[in-house]
């Protein structure tokens, strides 16, 4: 009975394997030109996913090659030094591996063409495929007002996104009156498309990213991370 038992626990735990690996997106489903920015998105570095397998083709899990320019990556993103490889996850996750296989960082797939990772003590990062990200949306497109709210169909207050020149790619954004405390306090004045992306800047140098939605509105990502905000037209 020990046997038939060791065998069947045996058998159950190569079908889960084979459940889980199958369940991975192939190499070339993800292989493309991503943009590796930090959450305000004035940090860049170009990195390019291969599907060409690095070393072991049985390597657990299989990884591949990738380039990027070290360089200049090392200044904008500290923790691209460590990377070396990368493999698909589950869900079409990317992931960043170092020199020994470790994990560097989890990139879960978001909307437009965009993954999100956070990195504990570090912050929030994305990649961006350009290619997947809306190239039909123009910042024309968003000027005008907009409804803010924490809670989807309630709106707290109204942001004025316009097309006056901020510098730097951005442009000014205001918040109307009746905002409450909270939102003041962000003092959101500059804004900007960033790959299919809102990026909305605030006085204190912070960055707020948010997301297209299906409905033509946006929503903060990671919407996990903190007070979740949503813009929608009034």
């Amino acid at each position: 009975m020990g046997a038939l038992t060791l065998g069947a626990l045996t058998l159950m735990r190569a079908d889960r394997a084979a459940a889980q690996e199958a369940a991975l997106p192939s190499a070339g489903a993800l292989a493309a030109d991503y943009r590796l920015t930090n959450a305000d998105g004035d940090r860049v570095c170009l990195i390019a996913l291969s599907d060409t397998p690095l070393g072991r083709a049985r390597a657990t899990p299989e990884r591949f090659a990738l380039t990027l320019d070290r360089a200049a990556c090392a200044s904008a993103i500290l923790f691209s030094v460590d990377i070396a490889s990368w493999a698909p996850g589950p869900g079409h996750a990317i992931r960043l591996h170092g020199p020994d296989g470790a994990l560097v960082a989890e990139f879960t797939e978001g909307v437009g063409g965009t993954w999100e990772a956070l990195r504990e003590g570090d912050g929030v990062y994305f990649l961006v495929n350009p290619r997947l990200a809306d190239p039909g949306l123009h910042a024309g497109d968003l000027v005008g007002a907009w409804d803010i709210a924490e809670t989807a169909g309630k709106p707290l207050c109204r942001l004025e996104l316009t097309d006056t020149d901020a510098g730097g790619g951005t442009f000014r954004a205001r918040l109307m009156p009746g905002c409450p405390a909270r939102l003041v306090a962000l003092a959101p004045d500059r804004w900007r498309l960033d790959s299919g992306s809102l990026v909305l800047l605030t006085a204190r140098g912070e960055g707020l990213r948010f997301a297209a939605q299906e409905d033509g509105g946006w929503e903060k990502v990671p919407p996990e991370e903190g007070t979740p905000l949503l813009l929608s037209r009034p």
